[in-house]
């Protein structure tokens, strides 16, 4: 009996300890006793209006070839912006959505080909932080991890991110000092076509470069990925630079590991953002198309981006531009009478437009003069006067007609004369 309780308490250490590593990553939920791990990374801190990747991964898979990752966010902190499959999984299944106003996800994805094992990336999830604040993304318990139809999902993970608010100037490399002490070193780590890290970028072809002053430096290795803190595989010296042609849109991450010869090892991120993808078209209606200058009117317009976000629109009439907004409307209120045509561009954060137009027309208000009020105002006396002279003339003739039926009956009376009564002789006897 003793024998039998010792081996199930090795068995649950044993899982405790596997799935020990997705506590420190921000928390785990445990789902079966099974070998392998999923759980999500990314940045622990970010800032509003940053764009982030959180990247799904499992540790001890054997020949996954499908998944179905379910889970939620803090939609309030977090906006959804896109989803792909990583790794070996490269065929989106269907029933994959997000839906924003809930804050849940499902992404399903397989491989016909090759199969994962031991650590592998699953799908990346794009999100955007909208406000300050902490939010979470994480997996249900529903989420499944198959190979050959066997489920291998021992435990599932959850990220927590910190949102702080935007510093105004975004801290940027700066230049290594002129003396550094014995037994340390200075990196400079930068890309000189995208230097700022929190813009976005057009360009998907990039140059990064690296500088190293002070203790001596064995090996350096170069990474590029989907991944905050993602490896760096690629042994780079002598060479102090690279270039990388990125294969779309994204936010993606430059790696770089230093190997002294002291034996410490530093280690370098980079983020850069690239959108080259124009926002939807624009959605652009007046509120009226045809009005009088002195009624209210607005031209309201909206477009949607699903990289870098929409920036800003620029508003112009009749080829003049009158103003350059982040609002969805403009006052077009109190024009001169004409024929406009409105044409909006919606322009995202990373220079790239789309337009719209469409067309209206004000015209000049109908006054009343006096002439007309006064006309107006005879034409109804006139109208309750002589209906004033119809019910009398009415009520005159009702009146006579009357009269002429009571002398009729007074001719026709017959006068009835009483009789006289006769007396009687009385004889009085003496």
């Amino acid at each position: 009996m003793k024998t039998k309780k010792l081996n199930i308490a090795k068995y649950v250490c044993g899982y405790l300890v596997t799935s020990f590593i997705l506590w420190t990553n921000g928390g785990w939920i445990p789902c079966v006793f099974a070998a392998a791990n999923v759980f999500p990374t990314g940045p622990k801190k970010v800032t509003v209006g940053q764009t982030f990747n959180v990247v799904f991964n499992t540790s001890g898979a054997k020949d996954v070839d499908t998944v179905r990752l379910n889970g939620s966010f803090t939609n309030e902190i977090f906006d959804y912006k896109a989803s792909k499959p990583a790794g070996v999984f490269q065929n989106v299944s269907p029933g994959t959505y997000v839906d924003q106003a809930k804050g849940i996800f499902s992404f399903g994805a397989f491989t016909l080909s090759s199969r994962a094992n031991g650590n592998s990336a699953l799908a990346v999830l794009t999100f955007r932080a909208k406000k300050v604040g902490s939010g979470f993304v994480q997996l249900t318990t529903n989420s499944k991890m198959l190979s050959a139809g066997e489920e291998q999902i021992g435990s599932i993970g959850r990220l927590n991110i910190e949102v702080v608010e935007a510093k105004n100037e975004p801290e940027q490399p700066r230049p290594l000092p002129s003396i550094v002490p014995e037994g340390e070193a200075a990196i400079r780590f930068l890309s000189p076509t995208h230097p700022n890290p929190d813009l976005w970028y057009s360009n998907r072809e990039v140059d990064v470069t690296w500088e190293i002053k002070g203790k001596k430096l064995n090996k350096a290795y170069f990474g590029f990925d989907e991944t905050p803190e993602g490896a760096s595989e690629l042994v780079v010296i002598p060479t102090t630079s690279t270039h990388i042609t990125l294969p779309g849109d994204g936010v993606y991450y430059a790696h770089l590991t230093l190997a002294f010869a002291d034996g410490s090892i530093k280690r370098e991120h980079l983020r850069i953002q690239i959108d080259q993808t124009a926002p939807t078209s624009v959605a652009i209606q007046s509120d009226q198309d045809l009005i009088p200058s002195s009624i209210p009117n607005k031209l309201r317009f909206g477009a949607l981006d699903k990289t870098s976000g929409i920036s800003k629109y620029e508003v112009s009439l009749n080829g003049i531009a009158v103003t350059t907004t982040a609002l969805s409307f403009y006052d077009i209120s109190n024009l001169n009478p004409m024929k406009y045509e409105a044409k909006v561009e919606a322009i995202d954060y990373a220079g790239n437009r789309t337009a719209a137009t469409t067309t209206f027309e004000v015209i000049k208000q109908h006054v009343i003069t006096p002439q007309i009020q006064t006309n107006q105002f005879d034409t109804s006396l006139i109208m309750y006067l002589l209906a004033l002279i119809i019910i009398a003339a009415l009520l005159i003739l009702l009146g006579l007609t009357r009269h002429k039926k009571q002398e009729n009956i007074s001719t026709n009376t017959v006068k009835v004369i009483p009789k006289k009564k006769k007396t009687k002789n009385i004889v009085k006897l003496r």
